[in-house]
């Protein structure tokens, strides 16, 4: 079983809207546990180079996966509030688990 860290940034960058040209949405699911919001996207095909993963205005998700033959972007509205701060990605079997943590919620406060 092979596990890839994915980097997850802030920011929409220099990204544009004309890029929605050729590319397809993924299939995901997108769903709050505990205080995190856990994003499952299938990534068939696709090696870690080729996926990226922005947290976008605290309520946006953003993913891009491109490869020679594949191209697909995802945009989704998140059902809380999150930062891309102590989240994490990581790609295995074909499918990118997501774990963004639920803004303003704090690791090991007591």
């Amino acid at each position: 079983m092979n596990i890839m860290d994915i980097v997850i940034r802030d920011g929409l960058g220099n990204w544009e809207v004309s890029e929605y040209d050729g590319y397809r949405e993924p299939k995901c699911i997108i769903k709050v546990e505990d205080d995190y919001v856990i994003t499952k996207v299938e990534v068939l095909g696709i090696n870690r180079e080729g996926i990226t993963v922005k947290a976008l205005n605290d309520n946006k998700l953003f993913i891009r996966t491109k490869d020679n033959n594949k191209n697909h972007l995802l945009i989704k509205e998140l059902s809380a509030p999150a930062t891309a701060k102590n989240s994490h990605a990581k790609h295995r079997n074909r499918l990118l688990m997501i774990r963004l943590l639920i803004k303003d919620v704090g690791i090991g406060d007591e």
